[in-house]
């Protein structure tokens, strides 16, 4: 208990995770949490931010602009892709009518403390993801 104590003070305070904090705004949470759910790649862009996302791609010169293919002034970041893209909203409506929470950037956290809503909101990111993975040209290569 005392190195999850301690885990936590130094997440809550941190410089860095700020996509996970999002998600899970205390380690001791989120700890819990984790072991409930099958984490793949695509949950884990997710969580972390870092991964087939134009913001993140450019970040690394492997993309040309940080744009969202909805608008070439809007930076296509897994917030934006999860909570405001146009092109998921028919998505993001049928989930939202399913939660039991809001899906808003301050209420991330309590969609994942649900076990209903967790699982399918994760369900909801894997597709986005997925599709933003491909229409960046994002290839993973399993061995």
């Amino acid at each position: 208990m005392r190195s999850l104590d301690e885990w936590n003070d130094r997440y809550r305070g941190g410089e860095t995770a700020g996509v996970t904090r999002k998600f899970f705004p205390d380690a001791v949470a989120a700890y819990r949490i984790i072991g409930k759910i099958e984490v793949d790649r695509f949950v884990t862009q997710v969580l972390t931010g870092h991964g087939g996302f134009s913001e993140y791609l450019h970040r690394f010169k492997l993309k040309e602009s940080p744009s969202c293919v909805c608008d070439p002034g809007q930076i296509e970041s897994v917030f934006h892709l999860l909570l405001d893209c146009p092109v998921h909203e028919y998505e993001r409506i049928k989930l939202r009518s399913m939660l039991s929470n809001n899906l808003e950037p301050n209420t991330l956290e309590f969609v994942m403390r649900n076990d209903e809503d967790r699982d399918l909101f994760l369900k909801y990111c894997i597709q986005i993801v997925k599709k933003a993975n491909y229409g960046n040209k994002l290839v993973v290569l399993s061995l």
